[in-house]
């Protein structure tokens, strides 16, 4: 799935830039800002999928805890 969406962000992304020069000539150069950020916006969102959520916490270790049975623990702290 994550593959399917880049591919549609990298279309998106290349038909934004096509889109710039043809704002630009035919409505002003200023509305041709509204392709480029979209060509930008489009373009992080590929990225994004392609490398995943940078944001995301990677998971924690289980650790030696009072709750744990003791053969838990010792299997934890790297005993047996």
């Amino acid at each position: 799935m994550r593959q399917i969406f880049q591919t549609i962000f990298c279309v998106l992304s290349v038909a934004s830039v096509i889109s710039v020069f043809f704002l630009g000539v035919y409505l002003g150069w200023l509305y041709a800002l509204i392709g480029v950020g979209a060509a930008i916006l489009f373009a992080c969102l590929m990225l994004w999928c392609k490398n995943g959520n940078p944001f995301r916490r990677p998971p924690e270790e289980p650790h030696a805890d009072y709750m744990n049975t003791d053969e838990e623990n010792e299997r934890l702290n790297g005993k047996k």
